[in-house]
């Protein structure tokens, strides 16, 4: 996956705001890696053939950890968007304060509709990347490592398959970074400039009437929303190509694990009840890179969005205040 550091650096001041939410994450993994070893107990127990009375505590113990699952995934879910909008709000002032500072002869020179794109859409796409993509980011690094130290104490070489592919599963999609990077860029102007255009046919309207270039003005707008939908689908096919390598990488470890836990089963290596609770936790190994590679496309367009936001934190006035000048000479 992919961390950005320019954007982790419009993070100042609620970073321990990000670290919670992580933690809060690794909490609910950690429930998560509880209600499945539970139910390995449980399936164990029911492979023994144990009466019912010896099923009520570890359907007890299943429920409860469901429900402070549920709490703290809910609970994560409210802390990252709150910080995601603070984010945002101070990214915002940035902005304003910057603009304030370039003036009338900077935008004079930028066509209206990609610089409100990039002002608005640029920053409100960002809240994805902020409020779900980076904490999962963390999660999913820390996650597998806890859960493999949990399952080396029960079986070190299944752990260490999980392990493997869930490093794998993590790392192959930053081999096509650059691909996804550029089909994201493309996307992200194509659709700027269908934005300038129609904003300006809008602005323009009579002046089109009257000169009769509506239609041609039409057309244009249309060439510009074909080249927004034909960029848009590559960056679904690169990213679900990207994707794919993940769940690869996780589907094969799984099948390895568990045909390596059946053999070694079979031949008296180890007990069943072991294989089924290592099973049960390599669920909850997979489960946030899963996730995290459901909000990699979203994370991918929110990192495209904000190259207009940095384009405009980077730019220098062309008309400098006098009183500036002679202050600082």
């Amino acid at each position: 996956m992919y961390f950005d550091f320019r954007l982790w650096g419009l993070t100042h001041g609620v970073r321990l705001r990000i670290l919670w939410a992580v933690f809060i994450g690794l909490l609910t993994a950690a429930a998560g890696v509880a209600r499945l070893a539970l139910l390995g107990w449980l399936l164990a127990e029911v492979f023994d053939g144990r009466g019912a009375g010896s099923l009520v505590v570890p359907i007890a113990g299943v429920s409860g950890v469901v429900l402070l699952r549920g709490a703290l995934q809910f609970y994560k879910e409210m802390v990252s968007h709150h910080t995601a909008a603070r984010v945002q709000i101070a990214l915002r002032a940035n902005l304003h304060e910057k603009a304030m500072q370039l003036g009338p002869s900077y935008f004079n020179k930028q066509r209206t509709g990609d610089t409100v794109l990039s002002l608005v859409d640029g920053v409100e796409q960002l809240e994805t990347f902020f409020g779900q993509y980076l904490p999962q980011f963390f999660v999913a690094i820390l996650t597998p490592i806890g859960v493999f130290v949990f399952m080396a104490f029960l079986d070190l070489p299944t752990a260490s398959i999980f392990l493997v592919s869930a490093i794998a599963a993590l790392f192959l999609p930053a081999l096509f970074h650059r691909l996804n990077t550029a089909s994201s860029t493309r996307r992200r102007d194509a659709y700027g400039e269908f934005g300038a255009d129609f904003l300006d046919s809008i602005q323009g309207l009579a002046t089109l009437k009257a000169f009769g270039q509506s239609e041609a003005q039409g057309r244009m707008l249309a060439v510009r929303a074909r080249a927004v939908f034909k960029s848009t689908m590559w960056v679904l096919a690169t990213n679900a190509f990207s994707g794919g390598l993940s769940i690869a990488a996780i589907s094969i470890g799984a099948a390895v694990a568990l045909g390596w836990g059946a053999h070694r089963v079979d031949t008296g290596g180890l007990e069943l009840s072991v294989l089924l609770v290592i099973l049960m936790l390599g669920v909850e190994v997979f489960r946030p890179l899963r996730e995290l590679t459901q909000l990699f496309h979203q994370g991918l367009l929110g990192i495209s969005a904000a190259s207009g936001v940095f384009a405009m934190q980077d730019a220098q006035p062309t008309v400098v205040d006098p009183k500036t000048i002679k202050h600082d000479m």
